[in-house]
């Protein structure tokens, strides 16, 4: 459903490459500056790569025209902070207008308590929530038909881990239907449990991709994030990762 080949783009990617089929939800993981936020805004067609090539549902992405694009993708970035003093509503209304807000995104996303309050009011977390509702939203009819591409950079960022989870079960619902989900974030853990693909990046490079199982190794994870990684198997048979920096010695 979305493929890319070679992507380059003044060395913040470096013959990147890859594909997402329907109903799969990928997890990039990766440093600061590695690439993974670069990589979403060039699946999205916000950013043009020098070379390489996009192709979504079996048309080259500049193909589409933005309106189209706007239709059946959607990208939440990291940096979205609203100088408007407008309430939540209002916001999610300008942003996608069309019918009511659909109450499994409000449920999912627990904003009902904070719908009628000011941006401006809103911790990290909620603001968080409110940007991945609104992206949501952004596509929805094309997310309801399983047609949707769903491209989220950090956005369980700020988020306590209750949220965390639920962001993630609802996003694993969303990719049962068919949909195609990209979220870009640093939590082993969170990878382990929810991710169907891995893409590891470094220096703008693709290392690795493929099953967590496949992909989540001691020695790529730790050279990826350059620090000492370990995991361990709980009673319960779930694999935990822990990461260490080891100081120096004097």
């Amino acid at each position: 459903m979305l493929y890319f080949s070679k992507l380059t783009l003044d060395k913040r990617l470096v013959q990147v490459s890859g594909c997402v089929l329907g109903g799969q939800f990928v997890h990039v993981l990766g440093a600061n500056g590695a690439g993974k936020s670069t990589l979403l805004a060039a699946l999205s067609g916000l950013l043009t790569a020098e070379s390489g090539d996009i192709t979504l549902q079996g048309q080259p992405l500049q193909d589409y025209s933005l309106h189209q694009l706007a239709q059946i993708r959607c990208l939440q970035e990291q940096q979205q902070n609203s100088v408007f003093a407008i309430s939540v509503r209002e916001s999610l209304a300008f942003f996608a207008p069309q019918g009511e807000f659909p109450a499994a995104l409000e449920q999912a996303l627990e904003i009902e308590q904070f719908l009628s309050r000011s941006l401006m009011e809103l911790s990290g977390g909620e603001s968080r929530r409110v940007q991945v509702a609104r992206a949501l939203w952004q596509i929805w009819p094309a997310i309801e038909r399983g047609r949707g591409v769903i491209l989220l950079d950090e956005p369980t960022q700020g988020l306590d881990f209750r949220h965390q989870h639920l962001l993630l079960q609802m996003l694993t619902g969303l990719a049962l239907l068919g949909n195609v989900i990209i979220i870009s974030h640093h939590d082993l853990n969170l990878c382990q449990q929810y991710a169907h693909q891995v893409w590891l990046m470094h220096s703008g490079a693709m290392v690795s991709q493929g099953a967590p199982d496949i992909i989540m190794t001691i020695n790529q994870l730790s050279g990826v994030f350059g620090c000492e990684v370990r995991n361990f198997v709980d009673s319960r048979g779930n694999k935990l990762w822990q990461t260490y920096v080891t100081q120096p010695q004097q």
